[in-house]
């Protein structure tokens, strides 16, 4: 993998964890040479996503419990909307012996920025009142 030892898109970082740019990042998934673990949580992936298939989902909340779900035998980007979590699961994941972790620089908002896959689910809220009840296709609210 192409990495920096210093990341250019964001601000955040920590020392011994290196950083991918999102087009690198994305021509390493096209070849078929990494994954991508998103540690977003689950009502943020449900929101919006990388449509691809080696995109691997272990929520930051239960990264712990995930790690031997998670091959050391492989190159692994590690993503978040910014790069901040995505940074900090790096390092762990260098401090439980991985041996070719990266972080995705500028995380997620960068990937999207440069027009790289990315599905934006259009769920609009479903409106209604506080008790708690749905509203119908003739009403907007049911009280």
């Amino acid at each position: 993998m192409k990495t920096t030892e210093k990341p250019t898109l964001q601000t955040f970082h920590i020392e011994g964890v290196r950083h991918i740019a999102p087009e690198y990042a994305y021509e390493e998934i096209i070849n078929g040479n990494t994954v991508i673990i998103d540690v977003r949580e689950k009502d943020e992936i449900d929101l919006e996503y990388i449509p691809m298939d080696n995109v691997l989902y272990h929520p930051l909340s239960k990264i712990l419990d995930r790690l031997e779900y998670i091959s050391k035998d492989q190159s692994i980007i590690v993503a978040c909307p910014l790069g901040v979590r995505s940074t900090k699961v790096a390092n762990l994941l260098n401090q439980q012996g991985y041996p070719d972790v990266a972080n995705l620089d500028g995380g997620l908002m960068m990937w999207k920025q440069k027009g790289l896959p990315f599905i934006i689910n259009n769920l609009s809220p479903q409106r209604g009142c506080s008790c708690g009840c749905k509203p119908t296709k003739s009403n907007d609210s049911c009280c």
